[in-house]
Order: C-alpha cells, then structure tokens, then sequence
C-alpha cells in the first residue's frame, strides 16, 4: 500500500513537471537609445531577471524557460508586455508590437482594441465637460451614463480572452479589465470567469487579496485594528482601537508627508475638527508609507493638532485595501464603518450629517 502510493506521488509530481524549453526575443529600438539597458522584468517574481544593451537599434534576450509567463520589456519609460514559451519572439519598442505566437498576436489586438475604447473614453468625457450647456445633474447623468457604457465594452473585450485561457493571457487580460472594475460585485463576476493559472498568478492574487480586505472593512463592517509598536510621538505602542470604538465619530486621514492631495487635503480635514471635535467627534491621522521624521516636519509645517498614529507603512493600507493617498474613513460611536474614500465637500457634508443625528 506504501509503495503504491509512493509510485502515486512520484507519478503526480513528474505530471505536474514543466521542461524548459529555450526562447529567444529579438528587439527593436529607435536608435536614439543606443548605449541604453533594456530590462526584461518577470510579473510573477515582480523583478528584472536580466538586463542587456541597446546597440544600433537592437537588442535581444535569450534563456529557457518553462511554460508560458509574461514579461515586460522595458527601457526607460517605455515598455513592451510580452508572453514568452518556449520559441523565437520579436518585439518592437517603437511600435509596441509583440510578434512569434498566436498569443501575442491576441495580445496586441487586446491592447489595441482596450486602448482604443479608452481614448474613446476620454473624447467622450472631455466633449462632456466643455458642454457650457448642460447642468451639473446633466453632466453627473452623461458621465455615469458613459462610464457604464465604456465598462461594458471592456468586459465584452476582455470577458472571452479571461475565459478561454487559463494561461499567462488569460491572467494579462483579467488584470487590465479589474483594474477598471468599479464594485466588488463586478470583481467576483470576473474572478468567477478566471481558472487556476490566472488565480495562481502573483499580480493576480494580490489584487485578490486586496480586493477581500476591501470587502472584509466596507461601510457598515466592524473596524479592523491594528498596532504599530512605535506609533506614538513617545515611540510607544499605538492601536487603532486606542481611538475607535470610544464612543465617538472618529475620522481617520491615511495620509503621508510627500502626498501632494493628502496636504491639500488638510485644511478641509480642519475645518470640520474645529467645528465638531469634543465629546461626540474626533480626528485622528495615520502616517503610511512615509518617513517619520517627515511625517513629524509636515504635521509641524501644516499646523495638525490632532492626534497622529506615526511609521505605519503599509500595516493598516493592507489591512483595509487602500491603493492610495489620502484615503478618509468614518468610523462610528461603536467602531463601525460609516463611510470611507471621503474627501473634500463629500467628506464635510457626511460629517454634518452624522452629527446632526
């Protein structure tokens, strides 16, 4: 029985086996950028896996690999998404062209097609906003309408390629299409769609996982706390639970020094902490992704009186699926999530609500 399910495992493992096989890429480059390093980063290790240089408009990589994975090509701000297997490929940095299978020919028409729709987008979107003619309510209807429209037609671009292929394609696609997702119920739609390989790929799976810390600390879920051991201006622990959950409204700014829109964001953050903070109402910042002594220099520059949770990095933005800065939540008396993503007269106009309660 032993060795039968020896032989069981070692048949499973050699099934699950990939041989590497050996690729080569061949590229292009205006020939301004002789002398330069083009990087071949791999999204699955979210690294450069090797590097060469640009000479007389050419460059080429080459290796074995197992599979199929994708890769960017990049040289400076330029970049090239590529599929690589085992094969010859070629892609140009002028045109942005990938060429050497059925995959990246799917993949250059996916690109097309996708930015295509986008700049449709953007026309459309633009004409809108120049419309002298048409009222505030008018040009929110127009713009909801056309944002709904444009959804729709990346999802019936990217929906087929994420279901047909379980495979390096099928997770390139799903990535460009979640990234204009608008709910999570739209999200679990495509995840629906998306197999094994696709779930499996790093990019991927962080997203997912981004994507479940949204769901798990959405408006009306109970805070999710955390503790930074040094948080304090004394260097002492500090908790989230310290603040929330104490009987009083507290919002908390997500912010950091370098941020340009945090502190512009701070007058209005003011503004209501002068006109409600007491017994029902506080403040509270919490420094992520920043240097202490820089958050400590802009809270001193900009005047912030109230309380800050200090070198939190990216604790708490994990913890509640924060992709950027400033992010505002409102917390409850009880530690519940009222509201979050609030900014400027929406951020005003939401606290004058619960406090007229």
């Amino acid at each position: 029985m032993k060795k039968l399910l020896f032989f069981a495992v070692c048949a499973a493992l050699c099934a699950s086996c990939t041989p590497k096989k050996p690729f080569t890429l061949a590229g292009t480059a205006d020939s301004s950028a002789d002398g330069q390093t083009v990087y071949l980063y791999d999204y699955q290790e979210g690294r450069a896996v090797d590097s060469t240089v640009v000479a007389e408009g050419r460059f080429s990589f080459g290796g074995r690999i197992a599979g199929d994975v994708l890769r960017r090509v990049s040289l400076g701000r330029n970049f090239v998404n590529v599929i690589l297997e085992g094969g010859d490929f070629t892609v140009d940095l002028t045109e942005h062209t990938v060429g050497g299978s059925e995959k990246n020919e799917q993949l250059n028409r996916f690109n097309t097609q996708y930015d295509s729709i986008g700049r449709a987008f953007y026309e459309n979107f633009m004409t809108l906003k120049g419309d002298a003619l048409l009222s505030e309510a008018e040009f929110e209807a127009k713009a909801d309408a056309l944002v709904a429209e444009t959804n729709v037609a990346l999802g019936d671009l990217a929906r087929p390629l994420v279901e047909a292929n379980n495979n390096a394609l099928g997770a390139y696609a799903f990535l460009r299409w979640c990234s204009d997702l608008e709910t999570p119920e739209e999200f679990d739609a495509a995840l629906a769609l998306a197999g094994d390989r696709v779930r499996e790929f790093a990019p991927v799976k962080a997203i997912v996982d981004k994507h479940n810390a949204l769901n798990k600390t959405a408006e009306g879920m109970p805070f999710a706390d955390f503790t930074i051991e040094n948080g304090n201006a004394d260097s002492t622990a500090a908790s989230l639970s310290d603040y929330v959950g104490k009987g009083k409204y507290v919002l908390v700014d997500f912010w950091a020094s370098w941020c340009g829109p945090c502190r512009r964001e701070i007058p209005v953050i003011r503004e209501v902490w002068e006109k409600y903070r007491g017994d029902k109402f506080e403040v509270l910042g919490v420094a992520v992704w920043d240097k202490r002594e820089d958050t400590l220099k802009a809270a001193a520059d900009l005047g912030i009186e109230w309380a800050q949770i200090l070198d939190a990095q990216g604790v708490p933005t994990d913890l509640y699926g924060i992709n950027g800065i400033p992010h505002i939540i409102l917390f409850g008396p009880d530690g519940t999530i009222v509201a979050r993503g609030l900014r400027g007269d929406a951020l005003k106009e939401k606290v004058a609500e619960v406090m007229a309660e």
